[in-house]
């Protein structure tokens, strides 16, 4: 396998925002992002939207934006192939699910479960840094991954009470993660509270994408509706980063 020449590349990191229900929806919320992730936070870390729901925002923005939809937290793999072929079949860009296990010997049974089957959306699997050793696991078996065709890996928070993705994982981390995995060709997403003020030292790192939902949200808190005045302000500060980093990688 090759190292790609990714360091002197212009990359364009994708927005992406997380709403939890219809009533979030708006024409005016979706000119601001590049990806609409549905994850409803009342069910879970990531919890899962309704099918119904899912249809409905596919039907009227699937033209407009990409769409990505969450899983749930599922620690049973045999629930998850059922949930996972259900979602599949939706149309959607992206499905997230949890590298999520009741034992950690078991915690890449979903990844080879993959390998075996073909989907026709992007599978991202969502890492969660606060779980003990998952992120260390996984900097391990990156080889797993890209053998079984994972092509994208989002680093988040599982207990959103105990801190930001930075309380986990320095920059310094980071980067060199992010480095390991363009060699493997696995793009990655950071999520886990962010905020606005920690975009221009993430955008540095080059993700493929970044995460948000409590920094869009009235009083910061992810339960709490979209303020989109908060979002514009977001999406304005990011898009300027966006275009600085681009800017300086074809100097």
């Amino acid at each position: 396998m090759k190292l790609s020449n990714y360091k002197n590349m212009p990359v364009k990191t994708n927005l992406l925002i997380s709403l939890r229900k219809l009533d979030e929806l708006s024409e005016e919320v979706i000119n601001e992002v590049d990806i609409l992730d549905l994850k409803d936070p009342v069910n879970g870390s990531i919890g899962a939207w309704g099918l119904e729901d899912i249809q409905e925002v596919i039907f009227r923005f699937k033209n407009k934006t990409q769409i990505s939809a969450t899983l749930g937290d599922i620690f049973v793999n045999d629930k998850f192939l059922v949930k996972l072929k259900q979602f599949d079949e939706l149309n959607l860009d992206f499905i997230k699910f949890g590298l999520l296990s009741m034992n950690l010997n078991n915690l890449f049974d979903k990844i080879e479960f993959i390998r075996e089957r073909k989907y026709k959306s992007e599978l991202v699997c969502v890492v969660f840094v606060d779980i003990y050793d998952h992120l260390k696991l996984v900097n391990e078996r990156l080889d797993l991954f890209y053998a079984c065709g994972i092509k994208y890996i989002m680093l988040d928070t599982y207990y959103k009470n105990n801190g930001d993705l930075f309380n986990f994982c320095d920059i310094f981390y980071l980067k060199n993660f992010i480095s390991k995995c363009k060699k493997f060709d696995i793009k990655i997403g950071l999520a886990g509270s962010l905020k606005e003020n920690q975009i221009p030292e993430i955008m540095k790192l080059k993700p493929n994408i970044l995460g948000f939902r409590s920094a869009i949200c009235k009083f910061n808190k992810r339960m709490s509706e979209v303020d989109t005045r908060k979002l514009k302000k977001i999406s304005r500060h990011f898009n300027l980063c966006n275009n600085k980093a681009i800017e300086t990688a074809g100097a």
